[in-house]
């Protein structure tokens, strides 16, 4: 999916806007993996989804999920801790204060297929949303996506620094990378413009463990001392290592 919205606001969008960014983003949110669950009742499989607050021009928000407040006070480079959910319709509400009342920033619908951990991502423009691909990783190595949510940010690769890897190419925002699977170890992360190469974001450290599943969010803003640009990694185990729920 390539969005053509750019950062106006996200608090500017419509809620008709924000419904039909919604229903794009859905695309990302399809099954991997997912085991007939015709002999067992769907909402006693786990299911659940954690999120990352990456927009800068949002202060403190709220979430809801099912009119339920799952998170409050939620301010930028958080991340929180899994959240269970119910499989089916998922009604995702975000507000923000402002002068005493909140106001929905984003308000929209997302089926949920029982059985998946997801990721969901709060950016300037679009709120991402991703299903993680949980099954066995071969030799106990990594598997690895990038996010690319930061909306000034032109067309970018993502590699290894002094090592054969690649993990993007030529990734704009809001689109995910496909999933590279990597040795267990620790990298040195960088991120060049896809057009002139020139580096814009270096992470050194970047520790990988194995049969692990990992989301490198590029978020924050080129030259900016208050929101710089950084890589936030989400992580979590495959269905070979167990359910182990990370914290925030």
């Amino acid at each position: 999916m390539k969005s053509s919205v750019r950062r106006s606001g996200i608090r500017k969008l419509s809620v008709t806007a924000l419904l039909v960014i919604g229903s794009m983003v859905l695309g990302l949110a399809a099954p991997i993996g997912l085991q007939s669950t015709s002999a067992q009742d769907s909402s006693s499989i786990q299911t659940r989804v954690q999120i990352l607050h990456a927009s800068a021009d949002l202060g403190k928000v709220e979430v809801a999920i099912n009119y339920d407040t799952v998170l409050n006070e939620f301010t930028y480079g958080k991340t929180s801790d899994w959240i269970d959910i119910q499989p089916g319709s998922n009604r995702v509400t975000i507000t923000e204060d402002r002068a005493g009342f909140n106001y929905a920033v984003f308000d929209t619908m997302y089926p949920v297929p029982a059985g998946n951990d997801y990721y969901l991502v709060i950016s300037d423009a679009l709120v991402l949303t991703s299903v993680v691909d949980r099954s066995p990783v071969r030799d106990g190595a990594a598997r690895v996506r990038v996010v690319q949510a930061s909306v000034d940010l032109p067309s970018v690769n993502v590699k290894a620094s002094g090592q054969d890897v690649s993990f993007a190419t030529k990734l704009e925002y809001a689109r995910p990378s496909e999933y590279t699977t990597v040795p267990a170890g620790t990298y040195d992360v960088e991120v060049t413009l896809a057009d002139s190469g020139d580096s814009v974001l270096t992470m050194p450290g970047i520790a990988l463990e194995g049969n692990k599943v990992y989301e490198l969010v590029i978020m924050g803003k080129p030259n900016n001392e208050d929101h710089p640009l950084q890589i936030t990694t989400l992580e979590d185990t495959t269905t070979e290592a167990g359910t182990a729920t990370p914290s925030s």
